[in-house]
């Protein structure tokens, strides 16, 4: 998945998947993966911007490679 990330703090990453809109449908997908990752606490998704808030515990580093191989169509 192509995702910008837009803001960043310790725990906590905002970014922003490259398309105008996302369908409700692809909105709850993300936040169903986003989710079931082991170091997710918390997830929001917005559908109109394509955004998600994600806040996470561990490595950065691990949570962004998991988004990287996330395809919205499969």
């Amino acid at each position: 998945m192509k995702f910008i990330v837009k803001h960043e703090i310790n725990g906590r990453l905002r970014i922003h998947v490259v398309q105008k809109r996302m369908t409700y449908t692809e909105a709850d997908t993300l936040s169903w993966f986003l989710s079931n990752q082991k170091n997710v606490t918390d997830v929001k998704v917005y559908e109109r911007t394509a955004d998600a808030v994600i806040y996470y515990t561990g490595n950065r580093k691990e949570l962004l490679c998991e988004l990287k191989k996330f395809c919205l169509e499969k």
